[in-house]
């Protein structure tokens, strides 16, 4: 166990290190507390400008600095864990609502949309236990990719350049995945009807797309159920060869 006196040491010098203020540190060579600065400044925000490479690109070298000096200075970073540093970079980000305060109402989806890419890449591998490639979309049921993130944006990032999105504002469902063999991460635009199926397809793996064809012919207001059928089988057809489904249950 450190003792209190070490551990005062370090506080500060990781207060001047985020700060820039100088504390009585003893033990250090005079001149030396720049350098230290220098150093721990080239890791945080490199880290963070690699994991959120279209943020800088679309935000001046004001914003980005801006945004970067005040995450620095005033949050205390909950994880020791440097790849994980980006994600509370975001929330501070959105918790403070810089987004309004430098006026791109886009900025939090941006974020949110970069981050997932490493929170997908990194997730630990889901046990999806055993399934065949084989086998009917409408009556088996599927398996889903557990390794991904459904999310819902309110600016279409994923789809526009940020110029474009501001007018463009609603309801996006976003899919994120990671390839089993690959371990590519990918991203699938869907429309409402789609994320409401898989929803129900992870919530109960057991069930089939059959068994929710009622449900969202209801929900949806689809009267042809035949068609809404067709719709779905085609629809899985696609994921089994994208990745998003892996196979069947049997």
């Amino acid at each position: 166990m450190l003792r209190p006196e070490t551990i005062m040491i370090q506080e500060n010098l990781a207060g001047y290190c985020r700060t820039g203020k100088e504390d009585d540190i003893p033990g250090l060579t005079p001149g030396r507390l720049p350098h230290y600065k220098r150093l721990v400044n080239n890791v945080v925000f490199g880290t963070i400008g690699q994991a959120f490479p279209i943020a800088r690109k679309v935000l001046n070298d004001n914003e980005w600095t801006y945004l970067l000096h005040n995450f620095f200075v005033e949050h205390d970073a909950q994880t020791p864990i440097l790849w994980k540093l980006p994600y509370e970079f975001f929330r501070y980000v959105e918790d403070q609502d810089y987004a309004s305060e430098l006026k791109k109402p886009w900025l939090n989806d941006l974020l949110w949309f970069e981050w997932l890419e490493i929170e997908v890449y990194m997730m630990p591998d889901h046990v999806h236990g055993k399934y065949s490639e084989k086998g009917d979309p409408i009556t088996d049921p599927v398996v889903v990719n557990m390794d991904s993130k459904l999310i819902r944006l309110q600016y279409p990032v994923h789809l526009y350049p940020v110029k474009e999105v501001e007018s463009k504002a609603g309801d996006y469902y976003l899919f994120v995945y990671r390839e089993m063999e690959s371990g590519t991460v990918r991203f699938l635009n869907l429309s409402p009807l789609y994320v409401r199926l898989l929803d129900l397809l992870m919530q109960d793996e057991s069930k089939a797309a059959s068994t929710h064809i009622p449900r969202l012919s209801s929900e949806y207001k689809l009267a042809d159920k035949e068609a809404l059928k067709r719709q779905i089988n085609n629809f899985i057809k696609q994921m089994l060869k994208s990745g998003l489904v892996l196979g069947f249950r049997k």
